[in-house]
């Protein structure tokens, strides 16, 4: 695979810390809420994203539609000074699906799928979680369908979630498999997309 020759310009924002990420457990297409840690990390990135985006007048926001992807942005948008009813929701942006998984933390994954577990960890990247989950190659197709209807040179805002994030960028990026794994999933910063290349921006804390 390949970076995108022609693609738009992304800010890539992961959600901030939830409460079953503080303990661990898997939200998948679930719903957990922010912390106030989560909270600070929204408002940090919503600064550092108005200190890079100066006219926002031609800067599309695109959303997951699960809520602490709601929650973070729009206290993201309010931190920029910018209209949350911008705010455009895909389901296409949702997290990875994580079937029987979901609401799990690791370990009680193992104690209840000893087998599936060990199979998961042979494959992380095509192993399909049982109970209707989704493996990394269904979620890269579903954010590549995304990506293909925006147009090249387009800013965007998106605010995502962490595996979402790593596929959406293996495919933007051009990224093998194993690259893409070793993606780093901050909550506290912004991920520039652009020309076929990545850079990380930390939050204004």
């Amino acid at each position: 695979m390949t970076a995108l020759a022609e693609a738009p310009e992304i800010f890539l924002v992961r959600h901030g810390e939830t409460t079953w990420n503080r303990i661990g457990r898997h939200q998948g297409q679930l719903n957990s809420v922010l912390t106030l840690e989560g909270v600070r990390q929204a408002e940090a990135v919503g600064r550092r994203l108005g200190r890079e985006i100066s006219d926002w007048r031609d800067v599309r926001i695109f959303c997951s539609p699960l809520f602490r992807c709601q929650q973070t942005a729009a206290v993201a948008c309010d931190a920029a000074g910018v209209d949350v009813e911008r705010i455009v929701y895909d389901e296409r942006l949702q997290e990875r699906h994580f079937g029987e998984w979901q609401g799990l933390t690791d370990a009680e994954i193992t104690a209840r799928f000893p087998e599936e577990w060990a199979a998961r960890q042979r494959d992380l990247w095509n192993y399909v979680i049982p109970g209707g989950g989704e493996n990394y190659e269904t979620l890269e197709r579903r954010l590549g369908d995304w990506l293909a209807e925006q147009e090249a040179g387009q800013r965007i805002v998106l605010v995502t979630h962490g595996q979402a994030g790593r596929a959406l960028r293996r495919r933007y990026l051009g990224l093998a498999p194993d690259q893409a794994l070793a993606l780093p999933e901050p909550q506290d910063a912004v991920i520039h997309l652009r020309g076929g290349e990545a850079r990380t921006l930390d939050g204004d804390f």
